[in-house]
């Protein structure tokens, strides 16, 4: 029968293998947790990031809005386009009020808008 006695020396060795052994798991802890944390800040805001998404969606946005309101316009151009090469009086009525035409024996009037001047008494 083999009797095994066990010293001080033996329990601070497993003591020490087990501080060790805790200080490698804290520390792979702590290396995940930093991993993890620069993970989230990519994710937020990097190039492709939340950040950059959301900016880029409104910007979309805006940008459709300023199509849609180009197309409208585009529309009323081509309207006024069409009537004024069918309709030889909305070209004349178009171009008097432009061009300032008039025929012969005709007055233009024009009529100006006076600026209120604040008084100060």
């Amino acid at each position: 029968m083999a009797v095994v006695v066990r010293t001080h020396e033996g329990e601070d060795r497993a003591n020490r293998r087990r501080e060790n052994s805790l200080l490698q798991s804290r520390g792979l802890a702590l290396l995940l947790v930093f991993f993890l944390f620069i993970l989230v800040l990519a994710f937020v805001f990097g190039d492709r990031g939340m950040v950059e998404i959301i900016r880029t969606q409104k910007e979309i946005k805006a940008l459709q809005s300023t199509i849609q309101e180009l197309e409208m316009q585009k529309q009323k151009l081509t309207r006024e386009i069409e009537m004024l090469r069918n309709n030889p009086l909305a070209l004349e009525k178009k171009a008097r009020e432009n061009l300032w035409l008039m025929k012969k024996n005709e007055k233009v009037l024009v009529l100006v808008k006076e600026k209120k001047e604040a008084s100060h008494e």
